[in-house]
């Protein structure tokens, strides 16, 4: 299916952020548009074509997925809110720092260990996202990491924030100690700014260039990270994005210092720190390495990849375990008029959308030596958009009569159990509804309409299941214990899989909201006794197969109180006796069922001693 996914942005720095992101919705097929809130992204923006220009058009255009690099996002647009950080964890404000929750995503995307530790406490503790540790996109480009041949002249990189309180650029003693150590000859020097940083900052920086010292005006610093040996910084998170490579870093009165930085104090200490960092202390690249594993222990370069499958897969997950988002009120009404667009319409139940190929049906049976039933069978099942039988190597004329029809198509697969055969069935559908039937069973007229009709609309249900008609013979059992008899037989196999652990009368584990269909499905079982009994002695076989392995040893209880109340539970106590001869049967060869299990059990037993 198709997604639509939006950028979310308000400064130029996200787009290295996103623009791998893009790439990799792009790669896909899936749509993607941009969207800024403030008109430095948009300036920024400009030279692309997929950018949405008002609040309006996005509305309108119902995302998916929003890919939010930035510190909010509307609660009144669809799609899942998805925060993608811009930088990584700096604590350079109280209080308004990576881990500030506003209430506002449904997903966090985390960089590393870094983020991920504290993100999964949070979530812990508000109850209203999830968390997954995805890599972040903006460093893909370092990776593979590329060595560099040492040059006779090194390059010095420098970076600053735009907190008045740290940012080196703002300290006219720091650049005209740059400008000294640049005119020496000795180092040549690239310097970066954030982009928040006033006009004037950045022409005092052009000021002073000369052929050591350059100024770039870019949010791309991938390939000034490459081609410098150390970076001179403040407490910008590029120091972060730096380490990842491995080469050192001089910090002046970073407030965060560490081991794994040379931090220096004054601007008289910068000479020595950039000599002493040009030598790269074994001891500082060893706390370098721990430290940049613990940033972003990610080095294949495939964040982005991780970010979009993280998104999708939440997109469509199960999510009423999680709380609605808080009221916010404040924020909210903050964002409406920053935007200059009033609502009351507000997302704030963690959004799901389930996918769209809704109205194409799987039809799948599981088949052995059905040769009776399977030309009935498929003409029952001809409203289905495609018919999958997976058949266990029958001797009967199964595979020849299944042949016959056009639309059915035929797999073979050796019979382990019944959970093994269904789940490896599952994976031959081509669609992800799957209507799963066994070779006795059919579906009504009406149930048929109710399935054509639920598909059409299944809301935010995963899966279906039907109360069953039990025939004996072509006659209907009406108690005996079959008059609750309900099974899940349609479903989207993405949230769906058998559990292993038993070999017959199989459950299904579902992750999602279930429904029950109103019409009941025909369950032809009871064709003749000896059909009947060699069906039951099939699943005594299996279930003493699961009795084994727990070694369970079987004793006066198993093999006669068990079957007794078996007989009794379903002729006396679900009113089987109303069924008349036909209850008294089944009951009684229900109880035979239960009795030879355990035969079969000690049968195990007794070989295991021989």
């Amino acid at each position: 299916m198709n997604y639509k996914f939006l950028i979310y942005i308000s400064y130029s720095y996200s787009l290295p952020i996103g623009n791998p992101l893009e790439k990799e919705i792009f790669k896909r097929g899936f749509t993607v548009n941009w969207f800024s809130n403030l008109e430095e992204g948009k300036r920024a923006l400009s030279n692309k074509q997929n950018v949405l220009p008002t609040i309006e058009d996005v509305v309108e255009y119902e995302p998916d997925i929003v890919l939010t690099i930035t510190d909010s996002v509307p609660d009144f647009i669809s799609g899942l809110k998805v925060q993608i950080f811009h930088g990584f964890p700096a604590n350079k404000r109280k209080g308004t720092d990576q881990f500030t929750i506003r209430g506002l995503f449904d997903l966090y995307c985390t960089q590393g260990d870094s983020s991920t530790k504290k993100f999964k406490q949070l979530s812990e503790k508000y109850k209203t996202f999830e968390v997954i540790e995805t890599g972040w996109s903006k460093v893909d480009a370092l990776y593979p990491k590329k060595n560099r041949e040492p040059s006779k002249i090194p390059t010095i990189l420098i970076a600053s924030t735009f907190t008045k309180q740290y940012s080196l650029a703002l300290k006219n003693e720091v650049i005209s100690e740059i400008e000294r150590l640049s005119k020496i000859g000795k180092w040549h020097f690239n310097i970066v700014l954030h982009p928040k940083l006033q006009e004037t900052v950045k022409e005092k920086i052009k000021s002073i260039q000369n052929e050591n010292l350059i100024y770039y005006d870019t949010t791309n610093l991938v390939p000034l990270f490459e081609k410098s040996d150390i970076l001179l910084a403040d407490t910008t998170s590029a120091i972060i994005e730096y380490l990842l490579q491995e080469k050192p870093v001089v910090t002046l009165k970073n407030n965060m210092p560490g081991p794994y930085l040379i931090d220096i104090n004054s601007t008289e200490e910068i000479e020595g720190a950039l000599e002493k960092a040009l030598s790269r202390p074994e001891d500082l690249i060893n706390e370098i390495k721990k430290f940049a594993n613990f940033s972003h222990a990610f080095t294949d370069g495939k964040s982005s990849k991780r970010v979009i499958d993280s998104s999708i897969l939440t997109l469509h997950k199960d999510k009423s375990h999680l709380k609605s988002k808080p009221l916010n009120l404040l924020r909210k009404i903050k964002i409406r008029k920053q935007l200059k667009y009033f609502t009351l319409k507000s997302y704030n139940k963690p959004f799901r959308r389930l996918p769209s190929s809704l109205k194409k049906l799987t039809a799948l049976v599981i088949t052995y030596n059905e040769r009776e039933n399977i030309n009935a069978l498929i003409e029952n099942l001809s409203f289905a958009d495609e018919i999958v039988v997976v058949d266990a190597f029958s001797s009967d004329g199964t595979l020849e009569a299944i042949k016959k029809h056009d639309n059915v198509k035929l797999v073979q697969n050796k019979f382990l159990n019944f959970s093994n055969q269904r789940n490896f069935a599952l994976k031959q559908a081509s669609y992800d509804w799957v209507l799963f039937i066994d070779a006795d069973e059919r579906i009504s007229n009406d149930l048929k309409n109710e399935i054509i009709d639920t598909l059409k609309n299944p809301e935010n249900n995963v899966a279906y299941s039907f109360y069953r008609k039990f025939y004996f013979k072509n006659s209907e059992i009406k108690f005996s214990g079959f008059q609750t008899d309900n099974v899940f037989r349609l479903f989207n196999k993405n949230y769906v899989r058998y559990n292993d652990d038993k070999l017959v009368h199989e459950t299904l584990d579902i992750d999602g909201e279930t429904k029950v269909l109103i019409n009941k499905l025909d369950h032809y079982s009871y064709k003749s006794d000896d059909y009947y009994r060699m069906k039951l002695v099939k699943y005594a076989e299996l279930r003493a197969e699961e009795l084994y392995s727990k070694d369970l040893k079987p004793n006066f209880y198993h093999f006669y109180i068990k079957p007794a109340y078996r007989f009794l539970y379903q002729f006396i106590i679900r009113f089987g006796f109303l069924d008349g001869k036909k209850g008294y049967k089944i009951s009684r060869l229900n109880a035979f069922g239960v009795q030879q299990r355990y035969v079969e059990l000690k049968k195990l037993h007794d070989s295991k001693r021989g």
